[in-house]
């Protein structure tokens, strides 16, 4: 795989570019079609930008990631490119997988519980979840939580709007913010 590490209103450093080439040589296990990576660093405000770029067989995949670490951007771009190629790779194998019982044809189909019983090893769900954190949510305003969120550098923040009483989350949303407020009925 062909790696290019360019820099917009950014001076790419030997590390930086050593970093992002060694995270992106290991994406090669999950697909053999990438063909070549382009990944463009860049800063935007107090943002760390990581934007990747993989040319592959028959389709290019592009993934983006902004933080307060140009190192943690690109480690959570090449994640999210990961992901990506996982899909694609299982996608390719179950549609081979159907192509293949298909021909067979006479073969005797399987118990329902059996089929579950696949799906759910096959789908690695339920392995994701590595910790489970509990929180009690601080009592805030919507301003207040906008700046909790800027100085955690988290993705969202959980909080009890002090103006409605109510729990709500939110989240960075392009350029601004999101609000996401549980409704139970």
């Amino acid at each position: 795989m062909d790696i290019t590490v360019k820099g917009k209103n950014f001076d790419i450093t030997d590390s930086l570019r050593n970093h992002a080439k060694s995270k992106l040589s290991k994406t090669a296990r999950f697909s053999d079609n990438v063909m070549t990576a382009e990944v463009t660093l860049a800063t935007e405000r107090n943002w760390h930008v990581a934007k990747i770029t993989l040319n592959c067989k028959g389709a290019d995949l592009h993934a983006e990631e902004k933080s307060t670490d140009m190192y943690n951007s690109i480690d959570r771009v090449v994640e999210k490119l990961e992901r990506e190629l996982k899909k694609q790779r299982e996608k390719e194998t179950n549609h081979r997988a159907s192509r293949s019982s298909a021909s067979a044809g006479a073969e005797a189909p399987e118990e329902p519980e059996v089929a579950k019983k696949k799906e759910k090893k096959e789908d690695g769900y339920g392995t994701r979840i590595e910790s489970v954190q509990r929180f009690t949510p601080q009592s805030m305003t919507v301003e207040e939580a906008i700046k909790e969120l800027e100085s955690s550098g988290e993705d969202f923040v959980g909080f009890l709007n002090e103006d409605t009483g109510n729990f709500q989350m939110l989240h960075r949303k392009g350029r601004g913010y999101g609000i996401l407020e549980p409704r139970l009925s």
